[in-house]
């Protein structure tokens, strides 16, 4: 059953996340204790793992010792602990409410498909203080195992809604009062005019980030209120998208906090 928790069909039908790793096990415990199904422990864990086996067993008495060979099978990556955990954590709207944009900032992630992306970006976005992702449609799946461990964690942290299109993003902002933020390599205004500008206080505040190939479509753009871009100076063509949202986000949160 561990074993088919990679695939997303069987995460929605038997409600299960897979979450690998010490710092994402320990997030975890410390957010969600109520969540935890199982935790597993290799029988060689090194001290990370045997330190959060320590919280786990505050939590619930279903620790697993199982062999390296055991833990390779269903969890690669998981450098001596993992644990299981109820799906419903995770916010099954697409959507924000409303009392929850009020005075807030979001990082939307728009066909964001690759997982490690997705999961950096998450953290980047807990990092630099933002209210919530939007991982749209055409996004990486946010149960993905690889979303949740690249995220470090802070999947746990702050909400992540996933599923709504750019339109509805752009209606919810509309009636609102919120203002859309593009990213795109063409636009005219650069990061940091943006980040002086009196655009920056309106709330809420919606950082578009688009897909890893094509960036933003041309009909996204049109939705933003304003794109921007990161002016580079060297010879590269563009940047990762991970990479673009921590210079994006950081800029603007500091700039908000000013």
């Amino acid at each position: 059953m561990l074993v088919n928790l990679s695939r997303r069909s069987f995460r929605l039908k038997h409600g299960l996340l897979l979450v690998e790793g010490p710092q994402a096990c320990r997030e975890l415990l410390r957010f969600f204790p109520q969540a935890v199904r199982d935790v597993y422990l290799s029988t060689d864990a090194p001290s990370p793992a045997l330190q959060v086996a320590r919280m786990a067993l505050e939590v619930t008495p279903w620790v697993h010792p199982v062999t390296r060979q055991v833990m390779k099978l269903f969890a690669p990556s998981a450098q001596g602990i993992t644990a299981t955990a109820e799906l419903s954590l995770l916010p099954t709207d697409s959507l924000p409410a409303f009392e929850d944009l009020q005075e807030s900032m979001w990082a939307v992630c728009a066909r964001v498909q690759d997982p490690g992306n997705l999961g950096t970006i998450i953290r980047i976005a807990d990092a630099c203080g933002m209210d919530g992702i939007l991982a749209l449609a055409g996004c990486a799946d946010t149960s993905s195992p690889k979303v949740i461990r690249s995220s470090a964690g802070s999947l746990f942290h702050l909400p992540v809604y996933s599923g709504a299109s750019f339109g509805s993003l752009a209606q919810l902002s509309k009636k609102n009062g919120g203002y859309l933020v593009g990213l795109s390599g063409a636009a005219k205004m650069d990061l940091p005019v943006f980040t002086s500008s009196t655009s920056l206080a309106t709330s809420p505040l919606f950082i578009c980030l688009g897909n890893e190939a094509q960036g933003l479509s041309s009909e996204e753009l049109a939705l933003c209120n304003e794109t921007i871009s990161i002016p580079m100076w060297g010879q590269a063509e563009s940047l990762n998208v991970a990479t673009a949202a921590a210079i994006a986000l950081h800029a603007i949160a500091t700039a908000r906090a000013r």
